[in-house]
């Protein structure tokens, strides 16, 4: 009962943040659709998670699981702009429902992060202060494909070999480092 209780929150909160300035559904969806998509959908999810109880995922792997959750988005089709969920929407719901499954302990260190605004505007922060390069900032809910999201994820890798802040820390410590709740 707990473990549900926790799951549902856990979900509540990752649609929330997933959908929240992505305009993704159609005017005329219904309540009940986009309840029986998130229903759907966070299954398909949990079905990915036995994936990542151990470590190493590759990236070319996880790619492949946020590309599978745009796909099963389109059996939605009749509630999305566009007929499905693109790629930035698809990130952000598994990166993020990872990242509380990972800060749980029930699964291993995620390879990536939740890429939003916030996150690419702190590791911009980050790269002046070492007097780097920084990221051109693209709204993440607009990403058809990875290529910007690989630039975020790569560019938080290369912070790590010489930023003293995060020194040896992978792309999910260092979103984790840089998180902060607006309250």
């Amino acid at each position: 009962m707990k473990k549900n209780f926790l799951n549902n929150e856990i979900w509540l909160l990752t649609f929330g943040a997933s959908f929240q300035r992505a305009n993704a559904y159609l005017p005329n969806a219904s309540e009940t659709d986009k309840r029986h998509f998130k229903s759907m959908i966070s299954g398909h999810i949990e079905n990915l998670l036995s994936q990542y109880k151990n470590s190493n995922i590759s990236d070319d792997v996880h790619i492949e699981n946020i590309k599978s959750v745009s796909d099963y988005s389109k059996y939605f089709s009749s509630i999305f702009v566009n007929g499905k969920i693109n790629f930035g929407i698809a990130q952000k719901m598994l990166n993020l429902y990872l990242k509380y499954q990972w800060c749980l302990g029930n699964i291993a260190e995620p390879p990536h992060f939740p890429v939003d605004r916030i996150i690419q505007q702190k590791l911009n922060e980050s790269a002046r202060q070492c007097k780097q390069n920084q990221l051109n900032l693209e709204p993440w809910t607009r990403f058809k494909d990875e290529m910007h999201y690989l630039k975020v994820v790569n560019h938080a890798r290369d912070l790590a070999k010489i930023d003293n802040s995060f020194k040896g820390l992978s792309p999910a410590n260092i979103e984790l480092t840089l998180f902060e709740r607006r309250l």
